[in-house]
């Protein structure tokens, strides 16, 4: 049995999946036209980045906020922020008033609410399903997430070149609407919380550190995250960039190369959902993903065709999400109630600050050299930055 036979755990599963369906089709949608406007790889890698920066800045304090938020009313809150957030996109792209800064500005606020959500949807999931169920769960949920990534690009492309952006952001506002009802209704677990109002903010903060630090797998597994979130992930994340300087293409290409990415993703997403691992299992995937992800993007930076470029981004999206998953369990499967939402925004701090870091030094370096240099460098010095950590 898996999650999916609990009947409000599926419902949810549908209906967020949808919602996030919006979230790809307008990170394509603007991305495209950041492109469009500026055709600076620095901007391009700006705006898509600045969805993930506050996560990786200001997640951890919002990790110990969350722990003692009600998940409900913190989900609802948060997705109708993002509903309302999506319309303004929508709006002033409809009266033809964006420019690179309004795109610059909405996509960091709509980082923010991501930010504040990340530690609530990870532990959202925990109090919908039993323990016994946390596996799948978690694998299923990442599966969401990253078939949103296969037909969200996809859906953003066909609306794009057979419509336009003003039907391409609309579409991407209403796919939160579903998902706010089933919120409302939904029974949920009671979560254990040792709330001690003597406790200080930056204590809190620090334990759920010292509890990552302390424990040998979950350190270890860290800091591969890092490793393959800087310079791995990174090139996921200005694939709008690639599209128009590397492959010289439309939004099309673009929806094609964060389409096959994401169906690498799903692929992994799915074998996690249905096959057993133990904690040392997990761990032990970590270092050949990652390996594989060095040499997909490697791969990447020496090719300008369509297609070849295609196929390994679904190595790489398949890689990178083994890695996520992988790392996310166990921290799921090691941490107790009272530190897994702050522990768990670690992990998210870590993999989103470091992409947005590689990211951003990608798109940097493409303002002086062509992108393609940076793109073979980083899995170079990647390989060398992960044999410094286990030198020993």
């Amino acid at each position: 049995m898996t999650a999916l036979s609990y009947r409000p755990f599926l419902l949810y599963f549908i209906t967020n999946s949808i919602s996030l369906l919006g979230l790809w089709i307008q990170k394509i949608g603007v991305g495209w036209l950041t492109w469009q406007l500026t055709e600076s790889t620095f901007w391009t890698s700006f705006v898509t980045l600045a969805l993930m920066a506050p996560a990786g800045i200001l997640g951890p304090f919002f990790a110990v906020w969350a722990e003692n938020w009600d998940m409900r009313r913190a989900s609802i809150f948060l997705k109708l922020s993002m509903l309302l957030l999506a319309t303004t996109v929508w709006y002033l792209q409809l009266l033809n008033l964006h420019t690179v800064y309004s795109l610059a500005i909405l996509s960091i606020f709509h980082g923010i609410l991501s930010a504040m959500y990340h530690p609530v949807r990870l532990v959202f999931v925990s109090v919908i399903v039993e323990k016994k169920f946390f596996g799948s769960a978690i694998s299923l949920n990442s599966a969401s997430f990253n078939a949103s990534r296969v037909i969200g690009p996809s859906l953003a492309g066909f609306f794009i070149f057979f419509f336009n952006l003003e039907v391409t952001f609309f579409v991407s506002a209403i796919s939160y609407l579903p998902l706010l009802p089933i919120l409302c209704l939904i029974p949920l677990r009671l979560r254990t919380i040792e709330n001690n109002k003597n406790e200080k903010f930056l204590k809190n903060l620090i334990d759920g550190l010292q509890v990552a630090l302390k424990t040998k797998i979950i350190i270890n597994s860290l800091i591969i995250v890092f490793v393959n979130a800087f310079f791995v992930r990174g090139i996921l994340e200005i694939q709008p960039t690639i599209a128009g300087e590397v492959l010289l293409g439309s939004s099309t290409s673009l929806s094609v190369i964060t389409a096959t990415a994401g169906v690498g993703a799903l692929l992994s997403s799915l074998w996690m959902s249905f096959t057993k691992f133990n904690q040392n299992n997990l761990f032990g995937v970590l270092f050949p993903m990652l390996l594989i992800g060095f040499i997909s993007s490697l791969l990447i930076g020496l090719t300008q065709n369509l297609i070849l470029i295609s196929s390994f981004f679904l190595i790489m999206g398949f890689s990178t999400t083994m890695i996520g998953i992988s790392s996310q369990t166990i921290i799921q499967l090691k941490v107790n109630d009272k530190y897994r939402a702050r522990v768990l925004t670690w992990w998210s701090t870590i993999s989103f600050g470091s992409l947005t870091l590689g990211g951003i030094i990608l798109g940097i370096s493409g303002e002086f050299f062509p992108i393609r240099f940076g793109i073979i460098s980083m899995p170079i010095l990647g390989f060398i930055t992960y044999k410094y950590f286990f030198r020993n």
